[in-house]
């Protein structure tokens, strides 16, 4: 889906900022040395109507550029951002707190030290049954006001 946008939004932009040039005018067949214009006037002025804009876009590897740079702003940095509070939200782990690992196993965490890389959650609370995961493998921290 993603790719998708991508690619509608390159054409989409190359529709809109790549312009074709007007055709010229045409000519006055009068003969009259007054109509007829000499071939480099015309065009210093047509040169500096272009915008810049569009002049960078008309090439493709610029076009490719823009589009890499508007991807990185739209996929790239929220998925950055989605893992660094995950990170952060597992290693604030602390007992009693609800979590479900990657497994889909729902429990809540007995005992969970700092620097240590596994957590003992409790898994049933008739028993009491207890199971020791990595921390890394912790997906959810489900919060007691939601119902999940």
């Amino acid at each position: 889906m993603i790719l998708g946008f991508c690619g509608k939004l390159l054409i989409a932009s190359t529709l809109l900022l790549v312009q074709l040039p007007e055709p010229p005018e045409p000519a006055d067949l009068s003969g009259s040395p007054e109509a007829v214009q000499p071939a480099g006037e015309g065009a210093p002025e047509a040169a500096q109507n272009v915008n810049p804009i569009i002049e960078f876009l008309k090439n493709p590897i610029n076009l490719l550029l823009v589009s890499a740079i508007l991807f990185m702003f739209i996929v790239v940095r929220p998925q950055q951002r989605q893992a660094r509070e995950q990170q952060k939200a597992l290693a604030e782990l602390k007992k009693n707190d609800r979590v479900v690992t990657a497994a889909g196993i729902h429990g809540v965490v007995v005992q969970a030290a700092a620097g240590e890389k596994v957590v003992t959650i409790r898994i049933d609370e008739n028993s009491g049954a207890r199971m020791t995961v990595n921390r890394d493998t912790i997906t959810k921290i489900v919060n007691p006001d939601s119902k999940e």
